[in-house]
Parts: C-alpha cells; structure tokens; sequence
C-alpha cells in the first residue's frame, strides 16, 4: 500500500515531547500509510542522542525521515521540507507538543479525501486539563473596525459543530500536498504567528472549504516547544499588525465578507 500521509513535526532539544507525540500517533494503530519527517531546527549534540534513541526505538527509514535544518523558521522550515522532501499527496503539519487522544490521522484523512474542494482539516484540540485550546479558527471585525482573529472555544469546555470554519491551526492540520504547493505554502513574511490563518484564509478566496471536526481530539502542550523570549509578543503583534491585517483590508469588501462570514 502506498504512503498516503506525511507527518511533518518541527522541532528543537524536546525529546520528551517529541516522543510522546509519535508513539501517540502510533498507539492510534492508523489504518492509512504515513511517514514522519522530523525537522531538527538546532538540537544539542545531546538531544541529538536521545532522538537518535527514540526513532530507532519507534521507526525505521521506511517511515521517518530525519532532516537537520540550520535556522528556526515555522513557514520557511515547513516549506521547504514539503517541497523538497515529500513525495506523499496528504500533508499534516503537526507541533511536537501534539498528543493525539483518538485516531485523529485516519479521521482527518478520511474526510479530507471525501471531497475535491475540502482546504484544511483541523480536529478539537485540548489543554491538558481538558479545557479547550482550539476549536477551529474564527476572524470577525470589532467595535474598532479592526480584524480580529482566534481560537473558537479558548478556555472552554464548549461542544462545538463540526463542519467549515475560518481556518485551522497548524499545530495540527491536514491538507493535500499540491493544493499547499499550488498557494505557495505558508507565507515566509511571518516570523512569530499568523501563518496558517493567512493560508487558511486563502483557500477560502479560492473557493475551498475548511473543516473543522469536534469528535476528533488530541492534546495540545501549547507553547511548550515555543521559544518564550522577551521579544516573542511583540513579533506576534508585529506579525498580525504589519503583515496579516494590511493583507485583508487590502482585500475587497466582497472578499472580506467571504472569509467572514464563515461561521
């Protein structure tokens, strides 16, 4: 049977996470084929053992392929393993902080797969109290005029519709590899955030649809392989001030409405 799915998983002297994220995946027992691709954005020599250790103790090279990347950067590193490295027609980009509670892969597979204009696939996404972290992505305009956008459910333990939403967060998505190829991937302007809702938003304009699933869930560590400088909030909000909102009201009010009225 041939490879459906690549499963690409960033990450940096996270071991611990990282193999938790795998063998998570793979105690799901997946009925479609998959592959890993690891990219490694900088690990100590150490961290390099212990990884070496866990893939040897989970995969082999006919499911993992190990890649060394020299800089951190979420768009700029996805795209350039997804081009260069991926053969497979599924993509799911994949934080290593994920813990997948059901058989998310062969859910967000199986309804991907199910119709052409499906974009992104995104699943409920838990803090691990149980609280909700993300429930599809959701963008409106405030009473200041102003585009704002976040994580329907944040904080709450809310049963929620599966079905089309503005977007889903990379930290665990599935896409097909040519529809993520034929938009260019993730827009490399962004440093700190706001690349997969820009995708996602994309798609939209191009006539896809992205699905969000409420009955499929994993774990989401967040923000515990996330680099916590000082600087990290202000290029979060360089990000969304200098680059995704001059991007939308650059658009026209008839696109506008098309991304927001997605509900």
């Amino acid at each position: 049977m041939k490879c459906k799915v690549a499963i690409v998983i960033l990450t940096k002297d996270k071991p611990t996470l990282l193999e938790r994220c795998i063998s998570s995946v793979l105690k799901t027992e997946p009925e479609v084929k998959f592959k890993f691709y690891i990219g490694d954005t900088g690990s100590t020599e150490e961290n390099l053992n212990q990884y070496t250790q866990i893939l040897k103790t989970y995969l082999d090279e006919s499911n993992c392929r190990y890649i060394h990347l020299p800089y951190y950067n979420f768009a700029a590193n996805h795209n350039l393993i997804i081009k260069k490295y991926v053969t497979e027609p599924w993509v799911m980009t994949c934080n290593d902080d994920i813990q997948f509670i059901t058989s998310c892969l062969d859910e967000m597979y199986s309804v991907g797969k199910s119709e052409k204009y499906i974009g992104t696939i995104g699943c409920r996404l838990l803090f691990p109290d149980g609280r909700i972290q993300h429930a599809g992505q959701l963008a409106y305009i405030d009473q200041h005029n102003l585009l704002q956008c976040t994580h329907r459910g944040y904080g709450l333990t809310s049963k929620y519709k599966s079905g089309p939403v503005v977007g889903n967060t990379a930290a665990l998505m599935l896409i097909r590899r040519k529809l993520y190829n034929k938009l260019s991937g993730f827009d490399e302007i962004y440093t700190e955030c706001w690349e997969d809702i820009h995708l996602n938003m994309r798609l939209i304009l191009d006539g896809y649809s992205n699905i969000y699933l409420d009955d499929v869930h994993a774990t989401h560590y967040e923000s515990a392989s996330r680099t916590k400088d000082s600087d990290a909030l202000y290029r979060l909000r360089y990000d969304y001030t200098y680059k995704l909102k001059p991007w939308f009201d650059s658009l026209d009010r008839v696109h506008q409405q098309l991304i927001l009225n997605v509900r």
